[in-house]
């Protein structure tokens, strides 16, 4: 018999009473562990706090988020709720913060919303290693970090619900195996590409069997190929450094490949005919390999491949009969093989196919005879780097889905058939490069989608015919290196004036979204090279980017910045250029050219241009003019000063006259600058802004200029352009040729004298070190080649300075960044892509270089540790015979000069942060270096800006080495006007001490944007001392000073009243009375740890 429990009116009562308790209890529970809406709103206003803090400027959609109660965070725009029909059961579970500018580090505390499956941080300048926090969100499922500037070694634990995983276009490195497959639980799609990851992936994804896309493209992978990869949907491997033989046995029957991309490696051996195994695939990118025997036949049995790049291989010439069984081939790439001969007539069958290249292949003959020219499908041919020779192909004109022609570096001779202004959808004509003849035809006008005519390299003559201004899309054009002469018509100003429609077709058009291997070497002939601001673009061409820019270009997208006339804000949009240099043309500029507002460059040089140059051409968006070697007369027009965001004018070998323009001094981007040899120009070159910075080559046959002091313009004889000298002159020739052959014989005999002295005692050459410590190997920087002679270098990464030469091409005038006191700065990349700066010094002699190598081996030596986050870092130096070179980090954002004086740019809170990073540099030089590092020359000019803002010290490489307690005796004054400490003139010693009084002169800049000299009554020293009343019984709020207060920087003005203090007291007359570089740290700290006590705006 079953016992019955009865419960009372008040037990029942008591009961709910109990059970409501343990409720608010559990709800309790669940709001401490952060189990609730609240606590999720609460962690993303941390976020919000933390990214505000980072990112003082150009905030993103998170600082709209408000921190009204009544407004639930799932309102938030990036946010995005679980649904819940329950008020207050919603929780938090995505984030989007893409394209945010957000910069720093990652947020590191997301595992406070526990409920976190989404999360997207892509496209934006995130920086640092990734912190453990995000191994404790076990919820996720969607992981972006793409295309920020991340590093570090991937370490991923506990993320097993993960199924999206992207981290490309960062600077990860290391092993993956750490994270894989730890996190493949549930995997389905992961992008490693463009990173720095290393190591072997040969078993690292055997476990994570749902994964169907993986991209390891684009980084440093070696060893063999993963034998797994057929049971995927897309496989990208391209661009690392994968070898062996990829077997047959890969391939599965059951091989689901979509996608497979193994281009760019070091595989070797036949391509097995196993890949007929999978059925569906579409794209097959085997480019850039060194696959040897015949293509195999099976490829015809796939018949879903859409593109087949076959280039840069050694395949057998013979191409298989079956490939044209493929109906839906859209792209054939069989480029880069060195077939000579005819084009392979199977070629002309491929009647479905509208990309064919066939570049880079040694072909002499059949254009005619291999039927391509009866394709009607064709959109895109390049034959470009082949042996044709004879006449143009007329048939070529016949080919009616013609967008793009690439015929450039051959022999064709005779002139351009008219016809050719017959396509209907010609986008570019790569012509360039070629013997070709006679004139340009007018006929060329009819082309309305033509972006891109290069006709350079050739011997073309006659006038333009004014018939191409009606070529409206037309942004690129390049005739230089030719024979045109006449006078530019004034409607080849309408060139370019409207491309819009041409883009929008191309946007629409999916086609160009496959791109093939011709890209790189067409963008080398598109883009110069040369001039900014293209030349960026042609450091970074890879065969990966040069995909992304063709495309860009042809859809209209930007790829620079640039600015209107008059204004120096930037925006990014498409840019084109004239380029005429190396003819004959005569005649005026018209004044028409000043409607041409798309286009920032404009050469002109090496012509028989004559007249005034039109004012209108201050209306253009120009970032390089370039005019030299003309006869243009009259006064230089002041409205070229109004083309603000100018960085490279050249004016000389003309005739201008008049007065210098004053308008000049508003061209601050200038970084090349020539008006040599125009005689008859006068007036005073402003020694200020950069204009005092050029080297006398800028100013040279100019008798009637004033230049600064320590320039010498003046010249005995003038160059003639048509190449005849004096008779006077002619005996000084001959005397300096015979000087010159009496020079080189003595210098002969000299030389084998040494070499048989240093062969008799010559050693093996030997590498460097391999440990942390480095010592210099007086054989590989004394003498051997340029390839022989090893970089001492303070990093891992061995490179020649050979490597040198090639970064900076040989270096070129183009590559340099700037001169200073110390020597030239070029810009280069290193062979594993590095961008560095190049600091070529000046020659001191002998002593010069013993006093070099000894200060450079001390601070190679003694474990001097590299980098420090507030130096620019020195990855090495070479001493080669009197050549001195430093090679540094190359830093982004520019020289603390060029924005010391901007208020606006430079907010308050960044010159403390600025100050702040200064600081720490030079208490790490002074305080944590032995012996320690005096600097000799602390300037605005020295310190360089990092992506992020991050003040960088540079230079400190040249400084010179002190015992504790000592100082240095220097034959030299060191230090800059406006920075040096008073006790130099007198002791001629370099201290820590002066160092400090150096930092006080910046602190003062910092705090007031005044310049240390800037031509007033009295310096910025002598003017703080005087408003800080010596620092002698001043409040540190009571009194800001009038001058501060009306510079612009009234918000933050208390701060930078103690910033200025500070400044006074490092400034002081006697060292023994200036603080140490500790003291001055500690200072700037107080004053950073009061900024949150006062609620500033930005200003």
């Amino acid at each position: 018999m079953k016992k019955k429990f009865i419960i009372s009116g008040d037990q029942a009562i008591s009961w709910r009473c109990f059970t409501l308790f343990i409720f608010s209890l559990m709800i309790s529970a669940n709001v401490v562990n952060g189990d609730s809406l609240e606590a999720d709103k609460e962690a993303l206003l941390n976020l919000k706090a933390f990214l505000e803090e980072h990112n003082r400027v150009n905030r993103g959609i998170y600082s709209e988020w408000n921190v009204d109660k009544s407004i639930s965070p799932c309102q938030w725009q990036g946010i995005s709720c679980s649904s819940s029909s329950v008020v207050g059961q919603q929780r938090v579970i995505g984030i989007n913060l893409s394209e945010n500018n957000i910069s720093g580090e990652i947020f590191h505390n997301f595992s406070a919303l526990t409920n976190l499956q989404h999360l997207d941080l892509s496209s934006n300048t995130i920086g640092g290693a990734v912190p453990d926090d995000l191994n404790r969100c076990k919820s996720l499922v969607y992981l972006n970090l793409s295309h920020n500037i991340l590093g570090g070694n991937l370490v991923f634990k506990g993320l097993n619900r993960l199924e999206k995983l992207d981290l490309s276009t960062n600077r990860f490195n290391g092993d993956i195996k750490v994270s894989f497959p730890g996190i493949c639980q549930n995997l389905i799609v992961a992008n490693l590409s463009t990173n720095n990851f290393t190591g072997e992936i040969d078993s690292c994804f055997d476990e994570c069997w749902n994964l169907m896309h993986l991209d390891l493209s684009s980084n440093n992978f070696s060893g063999s190929l993963w034998s797994g990869f057929s049971r995927l949907v897309g496989f990208s491997v391209s661009e690392n450094s994968i070898s062996g033989v990829v077997s047959g046995s890969m391939f599965a029957d059951n091989c689901s490949l979509h996608d497979l991309d193994l281009s760019e490696n070091k595989f070797h051996g036949e391509l097995p005919g196993e890949i007929s195994n999978c059925r569906d695939l579409v794209i097959l990118n085997v480019g850039g390999n060194n696959f040897t025997g015949p293509i195999p036949s099976e490829l015809g049995s796939i018949s879903s491949i859409e593109a087949l790049f076959l280039g840069d291989n050694r395949f057998s010439s013979s191409i298989p009969e079956s490939l044209l069984n493929l109906t839906n081939l859209k792209f054939l790439d069989v480029s880069k093989h060195s077939f000579g001969g005819e084009i392979q007539k199977i070629f002309g069958r491929f009647k479905q196919v509208k990309f064919l290249l066939l570049h880079g292949n040694a072909y002499t003959g059949g254009i005619d005879t291999s039927g391509i020219l009866k394709l009607q499908n064709i959109s895109r041919l390049d034959l470009s780097n082949n042996r044709f020779s004879g006449p143009l192909p007329v048939e070529i004109s016949q080919m009616p889905s013609l967008n793009f022609l690439m015929l450039s570096n051959n022999q064709f001779t005779g002139s351009i058939p008219p016809e050719y202004g017959n396509f209907s959808q010609l986008q570019t004509l790569d012509l360039s490069f070629n013997r070709l003849s006679g004139s340009i035809p007018p006929e060329l006008g009819k082309l309305n989608s033509l972006l891109w005519l290069m006709l350079a390299n050739n011997s073309l003559s006659g006038e333009i015919p004014s018939e191409i201004g009606n070529c409206t899309s037309l942004l690129w054009l390049n005739l230089a290196n030719n024979q045109l002469s006449g006078r530019i018509p004034p409607e080849l100003a309408k060139i370019g004036r409207n491309a819009t429609r041409t883009f929008e077709l191309n946007r629409l058009c999916n086609d160009t979204i496959i791109a093939g291997s011709g890209e790189c070497s067409a963008m080398m002939r598109w883009i110069p090279a040369d001039y900014p601001p293209f030349s960026f673009v042609y450091t970074i061409l890879t065969r990966k980017s040069c995909r992304s820019i063709w495309d860009r270009l042809l859809k209209g997208y930007g790829l620079f910045p640039v600015c209107t006339a008059g204004s120096t804000v930037r925006t990014l949009q498409i840019s084109g250029y004239l380029q005429l240099s190396g003819n004959q043309f005569s005649g005026s500029i018209p004044s028409e050219i000043g409607t041409m507002q798309n286009f920032s460059m404009l050469h002109l040089g090496f012509n028989d241009f004559s007249g005034e140059l039109p004012a209108q051409i201050g209306q253009l968006p120009l970032v390089v003019l370039n005019i030299t070697r003309n006869q243009f007369s009259g006064q230089i027009p002041a409205e070229i000063g109004n083309i603000k965001c100018l960085q490279n004018l050249d004016l000389s070998y003309n005739n201008f006259s008049g007065i210098f323009p004053t308008s000049f001094s508003n061209l601050t981007d200038l970084t090349k600058f020539n008006i040599s040899y125009n005689r008859y120009i006068s007036g005073v070159v402003p020694t200020t802004a950069q204009f005092g910075t050029f080297e006398k080559d800028s100013y040279l046959g100019n008798p009637l200029l004033d230049v600064p002091d320590f320039m010498d313009n003046k010249t005995d004889d003038l160059p003639n352009h048509n190449g005849t000298r004096k008779r006077s002159a002619g005996f000084a020739v001959f005397i300096v040729a015979v000087a010159l052959t009496l020079t080189a014989l003595a210098f002969v005999v000299l030389s084998v004298l040494v070499c048989r002295q240093v062969n008799s005692r010559s050693e093996p050459q030997r590498y460097l070190l391999q440990d942390t410590k480095y010592r210099p190997d007086p054989a590989s920087s004394s003498s051997g080649s340029s390839d022989t002679i090893k970089v001492i270098r303070l990093d891992k990464t061995a490179f020649t300075h050979a490597d040198i030469l090639r970064a900076t091409s040989n270096f070129s005038d183009d590559r340099i960044l700037g001169k200073g006191g110390f020597g030239t700065v070029y810009r280069g990349v290193l062979p594993d892509g590095r961008e560095v700066a190049v600091k070529k010094l000046q020659r001191e002699g002998i002593e010069g270089e013993k006093e070099f190598r000894a200060e450079m081996e001390v601070l190679s030596g003694n474990g001097f540790g590299w980098p420090h986050p507030n130096l620019v870092t020195l990855y090495g130096w070479c001493l080669h015979g009197l050549e001195k070179i430093l090679v540094y980090e190359y830093m982004g954002g520019g020289s603390l000069e060029d924005i010391i004086s901007d208020r606006i740019r430079l907010t308050w809170w960044k010159r403390i942060d600025i100050a702040v990073d200064i600081a720490r540099a030079l208490v790490f030089l002074h305080h944590e270096c032995y012996p320690a590092i005096v600097h000799r020359d602390v300037k605005a000019s020295n310190v360089l800006l990092d992506k992020d803002g991050r003040a960088r010290v540079t230079d400190f490489g040249l400084a010179r080495i002190v015992d504790i307690g000592d100082s240095h005796v220097s034959t030299m004054v060191a230090g800059t006007v406006g920075y040096v400490a008073p006790e130099y003139g007198q002791t001629w010693q370099a201290t820590t001490k002066g160092d400090v009084y150096s930092y006080g002169v910046l602190a003062m800049e910092l705090a007031t944007g005044r310049r240390a000299v800037d031509g007033g009554e009295e310096c910025l020293v002598e003017w703080g001392k005087r408003i800080m009343g010596k620092g002698r019984n001043v409040s540190s709020r009571a009194v800001i000073p009038v001058m501060l207060l009306g510079s612009g920087l009234s918000v933050g003005a208390e701060e930078m009243f103690e910033l200025l203090r500070i400044g006074v007291r490092c400034t002081a007359e006697a060292p023994q009375d200036r603080p140490n570089m500790k003291e001055v740290l500690g200072m700037l700290i107080r004053i950073t740890s009061n900024r949150a006590d006062f609620n500033y705006g930005i200003s």
